[in-house]
């Protein structure tokens, strides 16, 4: 009998207005967050910004990221490691009204049929 290894990916929801004299700021966050990132498995799966049409919320945030874990233990990794290196700073005063947020992968065809 042949075991599969199952593997539950994980995604970091980020949404975020960029603050306009601070954007080279975040693009240093951005490459020096992606090195370790992609060094741990993981991958920014969608990014946008312009909204098109505004349909609900109180706040409107211009850009949002969506990026792959392996699991939890790696995006705490991330943390770790880019705590280590002092980089979040670079996010955080280069952008407003942010929200992160951590979600488990869902199904939602089998959560639909079940």
């Amino acid at each position: 009998m042949i075991l599969k290894k199952i593997y539950y990916m994980i995604y970091a929801l980020n949404i975020f207005n960029l603050l306009e004299n601070k954007k080279s700021l975040y693009k240093e966050y951005s490459v020096e967050a992606g090195k370790i990132i992609f060094g741990k498995g993981g991958r920014v799966v969608a990014s946008g910004w312009k909204p098109i049409r505004k349909l609900r919320g109180d706040t409107e945030r211009k850009y949002f990221i969506v990026v792959e874990f392996p699991n939890e233990t790696i995006f705490q990794e991330f943390l770790d490691e880019a705590d280590k290196k002092k980089i979040h700073l670079l996010r955080e005063n280069s952008t407003s009204e942010y929200i992160w947020t951590l979600y488990e992968n869902w199904n939602i065809k089998d959560w639909i049929n079940n």
